[in-house]
């Protein structure tokens, strides 16, 4: 089963092994006010999917809501491709 993140990324899940819960992976290095909020998809093959948002310090509770939300979709996906075999 074949899943798209909002970037436009296609993750197949049954190659994934782990997702991460969401954390803050700092200062974005491009920006002074940027910060960079997310969680990691790890593949069997020992790869792994960064999924990120960048945030202002205001907006830290929607982006984090947001991801919360994709990675809750994308581990009830993973709940129905394991289920069906």
């Amino acid at each position: 089963m074949l899943y798209t993140l909002p970037d436009g990324r296609i993750v197949d899940l049954t190659c994934v092994s782990d997702v991460s819960p969401i954390r803050d992976f700092g200062v974005d290095s491009k920006s002074i006010v940027k910060s960079r909020l997310g969680f990691t998809i790890f593949l069997n093959k020992r790869e792994m999917l960064d999924v990120v948002d960048y945030y202002h310090f205001s907006d830290w509770a929607i982006v984090k809501k947001r991801l919360n939300m994709i990675r809750e979709e994308i581990l009830s996906s993973l709940e129905k491709v394991e289920s069906t075999g």
